[in-house]
C-alpha cells in the first residue's frame, strides 16, 4: 500500500471514531429523586418540574466570594443563547447555603443577572432536603457552611453544571471551563433534537 493510501485509509478511520463517537447516546447516570425547593418567587419546585424541559443545573450560594458570581455570569449567557428556546431548556441554580438564602435574598441575587424566572430558576428549601438532592441526587459534592478568617461564610460545593433530560435523568457532568461549556452546549443540542 502506498504511502498516500495509508495516509487516506488512516483519515478515514480518524473521521469515522470522531463522528461515531457523536452518534453514541449520552449516558444514563441516575434519575433526580422527588424533592420539595422553592424558587426565588416563592413558588414550589419539585421533580415533576424537571419533566418535560432540557435542564442545566448549577450550585452557588449568594454570599460566596469565589466561584458562584462566574458560574451565575456562565447562567447568565445561557439564558441569553435560549431566550428564543420556548419551554425546551431551563436554568436551575440551588443554593448550597439555604439558611440564608431565602427566597426573599435569591430573588435580589437573580436580580443581578437578570434571571428571568420563566427560564431561570433558583431554589433553596429545607438545609437537610437541599443536602440530600444535592449529594444524593444531583451526584455532586456539598459541604456545611464554614467562617472564613476574614469573616465571611463559604461552603465547599461542586462547581460543575450538571444536564438533565426532559425524564429527569442525569445526562452528563461539566466543567465551567471553556471546553466543559462547549461540550455542555452540544449536549443540550443534542438532547433537544432527540439523541
Amino acid at each position: 500500500m502506498s504511502r498516500s493510501m495509508a495516509g487516506a485509509l488512516w483519515g478515514m478511520i480518524l473521521a469515522t471514531l470522531a463522528f461515531g463517537c457523536g452518534d453514541e447516546a449520552l449516558p444514563d447516570l441516575g434519575s433526580i429523586p422527588e424533592m420539595s425547593l422553592i424558587d426565588q418567587n416563592g413558588q414550589a419546585f419539585d421533580r415533576s418540574d424537571l419533566e418535560g424541559r432540557t435542564s442545566i443545573v448549577d450550585f452557588v450560594f449568594t454570599r460566596c466570594p469565589a466561584i458562584c458570581p462566574l458560574l451565575s455570569q456562565k447562567m447568565a449567557h445561557l439564558q441569553q443563547r435560549y431566550e428564543g428556546a420556548g419551554d425546551d431548556v431551563q436554568l436551575v441554580s440551588i443554593s448550597v447555603d439555604p439558611e440564608y438564602d431565602t427566597p426573599e435574598v435569591l430573588l435580589e441575587y437573580a436580580g443581578q443577572y437578570r434571571a428571568d424566572p420563566a427560564r431561570w430558576r433558583l431554589l433553596t428549601g429545607d438545609a437537610d432536603d437541599v443536602n440530600r438532592i444535592v449529594v444524593s441526587g444531583f451526584r455532586q459534592a456539598m459541604g456545611e457552611p464554614e467562617r472564613t478568617a476574614e469573616g465571611g461564610v463559604d461552603v465547599m460545593h461542586s462547581s460543575h453544571f450538571v444536564l438533565v433530560d426532559r425524564t429527569a435523568t442525569i445526562r452528563g457532568f461539566y466543567s465551567n471551563d471553556a471546553d466543559g461549556t462547549a461540550t455542555l452546549l452540544t449536549d443540550v443540542e443534542r438532547l433537544r433534537s432527540g439523541r
